[in-house]
């Protein structure tokens, strides 16, 4: 045998989910709410068999963005087809071993839920007894489809990644998978969820300052909601319910609020309003503040000083 001949050929590298990274034309992670969410695109699915060996790390969620995906699952004594389009989405249990191979377009969310994150999705949903996940080939959920193509939303070209805009959109996410794939046989709703409840006067002026005083975005659900002593899920319906809107748009009102006091009265340049008012730079206020008003920060100054 040569000395060529004998060099071992490595393995491409795979992902925590037994499937290849080489290829793919995104890999993105956002983490929120306790949570991680994945993004896996590419034009071709990976050519390599998926392959996932039993373990007790959960469960993972998939969702597919785009349609024209397929993929043949291998179980042990038979094997499944399975058609994915627009919204479709699939669970499995990390506890069954997985081989799966892929074929057609690539482009998928996923979400890897462990058993204690199961606890705090159903806390926030304020169903209590969900401990498990029910494993499905793939169900269309147009609803899950949106939120997560919002998490992941380009803006020009742009990731938005305000903290408590992500961690709204995490908890909303961990609330819907809890409520429409958690075990029903286990399912009860906690008497914490109280229909149309509001924030008490009390609550709201608190929540607001504390808002307020924060509008550089090192905020989460959890606190705002610690503060008024409501599970994540109930303060977000409570905060809806008592003003009309979520937290992250009252918060984007308060940053806009701030940024066009400054630009009226103040002679701050455009770059030192941006960050005075808590956007991430010039660029991503620009872009929010002629969205909310149909001009950019530079006209809308020279319009009220005319």
């Amino acid at each position: 045998m040569t000395a060529a001949s004998s060099i071992a050929i490595a393995p491409p590298p795979r992902d925590s989910f037994g499937c290849t990274v080489a290829g793919l034309d995104e890999d993105r992670r956002i983490d929120g709410a306790g949570l991680t969410f994945y993004r896996k695109k590419a034009q071709a699915a990976p050519r390599e068999r998926v392959h996932t060996p039993a373990n007790n790390r959960g469960y993972l969620l998939g969702l597919s963005l785009s349609g024209g995906h397929r993929r043949r699952i291998l179980h042990e004594h038979h094997e499944t087809m399975h058609e994915f389009d627009e919204n479709s989405v699939y669970l499995r249990n990390f506890h069954d071993p997985y081989q799966a191979d892929l074929s057609g377009s690539f482009d998928f969310v996923l979400l890897e839920v462990g058993h204690s994150a199961i606890e705090r999705m159903a806390d926030c949903a304020d169903l209590s007894g969900v401990r498990e996940l029910c494993a499905v080939g793939e169900r269309a959920d147009p609803v899950l489809g949106g939120l997560m193509a919002a998490l992941f939303a380009d803006m020009n070209g742009q990731l938005e990644r305000s903290p408590l805009f992500v961690d709204q959109l995490s908890v909303a996410i961990g609330i819907h998978v809890a409520q429409h794939y958690g075990s029903a046989s286990h399912r009860t709703t906690s008497g914490a969820a109280i229909k149309g409840r509001r924030l008490s006067a009390r609550s709201l002026s608190m929540v607001q300052e504390l808002m307020r005083s924060r509008l550089g975005g090192d905020l989460s659900i959890e606190e705002l909601a610690e503060a008024c002593h409501l599970s994540q899920g109930t303060f977000l319906r409570a905060f809806r319910q008592t003003l009309g809107i979520t937290p992250f748009q009252w918060f984007l009102q308060q940053r806009l609020d701030r940024a066009r006091d400054m630009l009226e009265f103040s002679s701050l340049t455009i770059g030192e309003i941006a960050v005075a008012s808590g956007f991430a730079d010039q660029s991503h206020f620009t872009r929010v503040f002629a969205r909310a008003t149909g001009a950019s920060p530079g006209a809308w100054r020279r319009s009220r000083r005319a």
